[in-house]
C-alpha cells in the first residue's frame, strides 16, 4: 500500500497536533494536593508550620498547618487559627532576629 506525501504530511501534522494537545492538557491540570474541606477543630499535635491557601474552586480558602502527623486543613475564621498564626509569625521573626544577631561582620 503506497500513500502520497500529501496523505502522509497530513498525517504529520494530525499527530503534531494530537501532542500538543495531550501535553497542553496535561500542564493545565490543577494541583490536586490542596483543601477541599476545612475543619474547625483544635489542632493537638505539634504544628510545624503552615501556609494560607486561596480559593480557587476545588480548592477551598483555609489554612494549611504542617504537622508531624502531615498537613491539617483548617478553617481561616477560627479564633485558634488566628492566634496560632500570629504565634508562628512571632516564631520566625525571633528566628530571623536570632540567626541576625549572631552573625557578625568584620570591617
Amino acid at each position: 500500500m503506497h500513500l502520497s506525501q500529501k496523505t502522509m504530511g497530513s498525517l504529520a501534522v494530525i499527530a503534531v497536533i494530537l501532542c500538543i494537545t495531550i501535553m497542553g492538557a496535561n500542564g493545565q491540570q490543577k494541583k490536586s494536593e490542596c483543601c477541599k474541606e476545612v475543619s474547625t477543630e483544635k489542632i493537638t499535635v505539634p504544628i510545624t508550620g503552615f501556609q494560607l491557601q486561596r480559593r480557587n474552586p476545588p480548592c477551598v480558602k483555609a489554612v494549611i498547618f504542617f504537622t508531624t502527623e502531615g498537613p491539617k486543613c483548617s478553617h481561616w475564621r477560627e479564633n485558634w487559627v488566628q492566634d496560632k498564626i500570629l504565634e508562628l509569625r512571632k516564631l520566625q521573626s525571633a528566628e530571623k532576629g536570632q540567626k541576625t544577631d549572631s552573625t557578625t561582620v568584620a570591617p
